[in-house]
């Protein structure tokens, strides 16, 4: 106990007698934005001077901190980037995404900026600060969420049901607000580029510029990146130019469900069976934002753009292969044509959230039993 006792006095002695302190001023854990920009205020205090003696016997004055950002996550801690002075080094993955604003101008600032961030830049966040043979660091978690901080929206390609490439820029924007959507942004889609979405198709998005996303580059697939992965761009283009389109959707704001008959529906049967139910047929933008929800579906059945699509979140063989996603039927190989609008399929239908429902669920819950 005794020995115990003095461990514990040395360990609070050696506390006391460092130099240097590092702190980081935000409550954990900080939950920052999709594709937005993060700001880690990370501080040095000195506690007494850093000034140390040389082999000869003089006094030497230190120059600038030594800056470490790391980042751990299930366990693992990889480098974000090393700054002493001038001199930086960032790691891949960081480049062009990552500064310290204040460095070395205010070497006792090493506020960490983190921009475009995706899903997986949640996790720990350390500064380590190095100065001559003093060290300290802080550490802050980070949850990275779509902007109600609750799902992370979804981009996906839309096209137009009979061909490909169909849409102007300004017809291009009409047909994701048609489809309970909005045209995405940039961010947006470096956002789902870097969470692992892929697509083969250019696209317009809301800058005027057109590009898809490519992990694995391929024949008709290379764009501008000479075979490396990446968000393929082809710049700003002619507004009157014909490409699809790329739509972002975030929230449901109501309930998604698969309705079926015997006979199944052809799509007039189909909005007509919805309208019965007091609900309405479901756009592609709500399938998409209740598959990012956790909806898994392995029915075809219409939306109200006459397409006919069906919800995978657990890949089965037998329900459209081994990735997840919104699974949608064309007529032909090349992935055009919407079916036939007599073809018979299963529906999907929409039921707004009650706003008075709503509004109750929010309030607390009274006793039954209490009087009055």
């Amino acid at each position: 106990m005794e020995s115990l006792l003095l461990n514990c006095v040395s360990w609070a002695l050696y506390h006391d007698l460092k130099a240097l302190r590092v702190s980081i001023a935000k409550h954990t854990p900080v939950r920052a934005v999709l594709s937005g920009t993060l700001t880690i205020p990370c501080h040095v205090t000195y506690l007494r001077s850093l000034a140390t003696t040389t082999a000869g016997g003089r006094r030497a004055v230190l120059g600038a901190p030594r800056i470490k950002w790391t980042f751990i996550s299930e366990g693992k801690e990889a480098e974000i980037l090393v700054a002493r002075g001038q001199k930086v080094k960032v790691s891949k993955g960081y480049c062009d995404r990552v500064s310290l604003p204040f460095y070395p101008a205010l070497p006792t600032d090493a506020t960490l900026v983190l921009t475009e961030l995706r899903s997986n830049d949640s996790g720990i966040y350390r500064c380590n600060v190095q100065h001559g043979i003093e060290d300290g660091h802080d550490q802050l978690e980070v949850k990275v969420k779509a902007l109600d901080l609750l799902t992370q929206g979804v981009v996906f390609l839309y096209r137009e049901g009979s061909t490909r490439y169909a849409f102007s820029f300004a017809k291009a924007r009409e047909a994701c607000t048609r489809i309970g959507a909005q045209i995405a942004t940039p961010e947006q889609l470096y956002a789902a580029y870097f969470s692992g979405y892929e697509q083969c198709d250019a696209g317009w998005i809301a800058d005027q510029t057109v590009r898809y996303p490519i992990h694995t580059p391929r024949e008709g697939c290379y764009g501008d990146m000479d075979g490396l992965p990446g968000v393929r761009n082809y710049g700003v283009v002619d507004p009157e130019d014909m490409y699809d389109v790329y739509c972002y959707v975030e929230d449901l704001h109501g309930e998604l469900f698969l309705r079926t008959a015997p006979d199944k529906f052809t799509l007039e049967e189909a909005k007509a069976y919805c309208e019965v139910l007091g609900e309405e047929i479901a756009t592609p933008g709500q399938l998409y934002a209740a598959w990012n929800e956790g909806l898994d579906q392995c029915s075809s059945g219409w939306l109200a753009d006459g397409s006919v699509r069906y919800p995978i979140v657990i890949p089965r063989e037998r329900c459209g292969g081994s990735q997840p996603g919104v699974k949608t039927i064309f007529q032909f190989r090349n992935q055009t044509g919407f079916p036939d609008a007599q073809s018979r399929y299963d529906v999907y239908c929409f039921r707004e959230f009650n706003p008075i429902v709503q509004a109750a669920c929010r309030l607390p819950m009274l006793d039954a039993n209490a009087p009055g």
